[in-house]
């Protein structure tokens, strides 16, 4: 299957996910709108599977593969347990850490990417750390990985090629994604902010789930 193909396939069912999503939020179904949420994010597990079967790989040997699951599963344990589900998070970017790492080496710009994304991070959120007490830790180790899989994903096109420019663009989308969700929960998001969140969280998905079809 092409890149094309895959897109033309998977974007619609990603568009419905979404909407139903939401639809069942607003109606007041939470068991129903998480598991909507969780299939949403199973697609890029599906999508991985096949893609890597293609290609004669085991997909459980694929750290890309257990990066998609894991994020799964964090969708449902964040909206359940907030800290543990950030930690699954944090596990799902070490897999992808090391399927990024595998792709190219590192570069000194990889490592001045990821010394911006953590200053950025600090900076966003420089009022709520003193106040965090036990979770201080916690919280400053998950943008060090979010961090590091954004700084590879950015450099990848220059160091691999241009086809990875789609999948540089998804780490960005994770990034942004997930600082918006951890000031939502630490000081409060308008409502009017969670499908701008949700949208990018699942493009980010599918864009480097997408890297799996070039």
């Amino acid at each position: 299957m092409s890149f094309g193909l895959y897109s033309l396939l998977a974007l619609p069912l990603w568009g419905t996910q979404f909407a139903l999503y939401f639809i069942l939020r607003r109606a007041g179904l939470s068991r129903e709108s998480l598991a909507a949420k969780c299939a949403g994010s199973f697609l890029a597990v599906a999508s991985a599977v096949i893609a890597i079967l293609q290609q004669g790989g085991n997909p459980l040997e694929e750290p890309v593969f257990w990066f998609f699951a894991l994020c799964t599963a964090a969708d449902a344990l964040l909206e359940l347990w907030f800290v543990p589900g950030m930690l699954v998070f944090g596990a799902a970017h070490f897999c992808l850490i090391l399927w990024l790492w595998g792709l190219a080496p590192v570069t000194g710009w990889s490592v001045l990417l990821w010394a911006l994304a953590y200053g950025a991070a600090a900076l966003l959120f420089r009022r709520e750390l003193p106040k965090l007490g036990k979770l201080l830790v916690p919280f400053c180790l998950y943008p060090a990985l979010l961090g590091a899989s954004l700084a590879l994903g950015l450099a990848l096109p220059f160091t691999a090629g241009a086809e990875y420019w789609p999948l540089a663009a998804g780490t960005l989308c994770f990034f942004v994604s997930d600082m918006m969700v951890a000031k939502g929960e630490l000081s409060g998001l308008d409502p009017k902010w969670q499908k701008p969140v949700m949208l990018l969280y699942w493009a980010a998905l599918y864009l480097i789930s997408a890297a799996l079809w070039q």
